[in-house]
């Protein structure tokens, strides 16, 4: 088996601590609070990561199952988030075909070409082609004045088919999707093209932001943009993980697009995510990082934007059918769901009594925490850090339950509320949760009831898709979530235990 070279620099995150003892040694992180107990060989790799560590620098020896337990593990820690990998910083400058399809857009294709000749990226590495979909509106005519490559389709087939053609086409080793009604930054592949110096890495998606900022429904979508990937490195490596890019932003390797068959033709809508979850199924690795940046020019009206949520919704019954092995993750953690049952039946009952039981068994797991850490990881942390950790831990289950709850169930909630009015707290508590969650952590330019009201409408439009399609196929998975516990996460030879709450 070929070995595979992994350039760049592996770092520990800010506020990530190491701490060693004669068993090794344990990664510390405060926030959110995190315990991971490795052995010796790994904490001496590790203490090199507080200055970058990088596999060319090292004068070190390893045996390739030693060299293979290292990689999981630097792998497993920029998965959680207490380490991080960078590029190297020497030029990296691969051919790259960027392919771009239009449908009648006469009056935006011109600006994104504009932007794709002012790159900052050389000239001769680069080809962009233009795939016409069958326009009536003088599309190509705009296009031909440009120097780039046109292709043209005498009739409309779909935006998979238009990408499909120019990836065949295409000279470069990496392919860069860009939508007609996007405007690249002169940085956009000078930010995500050295991510591919990991080998590894067949898919690299950049950050989308909005190009309108003006309207309200404008300043949502600069939030809640389901293009906008978010504020944090993923790396998508899970066949199970629903991870995913959006076209409109990303880059691929043209030699994996073809061996796997490019995008799915038969697909108007949600063409993307199969896409990611075929490369995945296939054993290949995923990446997002949140520069590259594309400025999208969303749907800016009401009724046409909605749709567009109601057409991904009726894409997500037909990805689950077609991908038995995605799903919907929920952690396992039973005393959170006696907790959160016991504040359901203290709202609806209105009885006070429950309290004093909630706090018994806060208390509880407190001092149970403290003392896991301190006896599997000879850490000791005061009563305050845990408890907020704790604390972290059940907001952060219960979101993600209301989230699902939301986004599938909104008329079952309505009935629920008008069936029985004891269970109108509840009810509020459920959609209140996940959009005050949203909006505290994105800090939309709104106020929250406008914020509010167009989260409503986003949810109902999409599971009205949702509903409709499962209706149609039959089938019911994206309904369907899979309770895991941490006994099924990956393992590396190098991590003894792992401690989390």
């Amino acid at each position: 088996m070929t070995r595979v070279e992994i350039h760049g620099h592996f770092s520990l995150m800010p506020g990530v601590r190491l701490i060693g003892d004669a068993k090794g040694g344990v990664i510390l992180r405060d926030d959110p609070l995190r315990a991971i107990r490795i052995n010796g060989s790994a904490f001496e790799i590790l203490e090199k990561c507080r200055q970058g560590f990088s596999f060319q620098d090292w004068n070190g020896s390893l045996s390739g199952s030693a060299r293979t337990s290292m990689v999981k593990l630097l792998d497993r820690l920029c998965e959680t988030g207490l380490m991080e990998w960078t590029p190297p910083e020497d030029p990296y400058e691969p051919s790259v075909s960027l392919i771009v399809a239009v449908y009648n857009r006469a009056g935006e294709i011109g600006a994104c070409l504009d932007s794709l000749l002012s790159l900052e990226y050389p000239r001769s590495g680069l080809e962009i082609i233009v795939v016409d979909d069958g326009s009536r509106d003088g599309t190509c005519d705009v296009v031909s004045a440009y120097d780039v490559k046109l292709i043209v389709h005498p009739e409309n087939r779909g935006q998979s088919a238009a990408r499909n053609r120019g990836a065949k086409d295409a000279r470069g080793d990496i392919i860069a999707f860009v939508d007609s009604d996007c405007i690249a930054t002169p940085e956009w592949l000078r930010d995500l093209v050295p991510y591919f110096r990991d080998e590894r890495n067949v898919l690299v998606g950049g950050y989308v932001a909005s190009f309108y900022t003006e309207s309200l429904l404008d300043r949502y979508e600069e939030v809640q943009s389901p293009l906008n990937m978010g504020e944090e490195t993923v790396v998508g490596a899970g066949v199970e993980s629903d991870f995913y890019v959006p076209t409109c932003n990303m880059l691929v390797r043209r030699d994996t697009y073809l061996e796997v068959g490019g995008l799915n033709e038969d697909m108007r809508v949600g063409e993307d995510v199969d896409l990611c979850w075929r490369l995945k199924e296939h054993g290949h690795r995923l990446v997002y990082v949140p520069k590259g940046v594309v400025r999208h020019k969303h749907r800016n009206r009401l009724l046409e934007g909605f749709t567009r949520r109601f057409q991904y919704g009726e894409s997500e019954p037909e990805l689950y059918l077609a991908h038995r092995s995605i799903a919907k993750h929920y952690p396992w953690q039973p005393l959170c769901m006696v907790v959160l049952g016991l504040c359901i039946a203290a709202l609806v009952t209105r009885e006070v009594l429950f309290l004093p039981a909630i706090a018994v068994m806060l208390i509880a797991e407190v001092f149970l925490r403290k003392d896991r850490y301190e006896r599997l990881m000879n850490v000791t942390l005061t009563a305050r850090q845990v408890l907020r950790a704790v604390a972290e831990k059940h907001v952060l289950l219960t979101d993600h339950l209301c989230r699902h709850v939301v986004r599938y169930y909104l008329p079952v909630l309505g009935a629920l509320a008008i069936i029985i009015p004891q269970a109108v707290p509840v009810v509020i508590g459920v959609i209140l949760l996940p959009s005050a969650a949203q909006y505290f952590r994105k800090k939309p330019r709104l106020n929250f009831g406008t914020f509010l009201l167009f989260f409503l409408a986003e949810q109902a439009f999409y599971q009205t898709g949702v509903l409709w399609a499962c209706l149609r196929l039959r089938s019911f998975r994206p309904y369907r979530l899979v309770f895991t516990g941490v006994r099924g996460r990956p393992r590396s030879g190098m991590v003894c235990k792992t401690a989390r709450i």
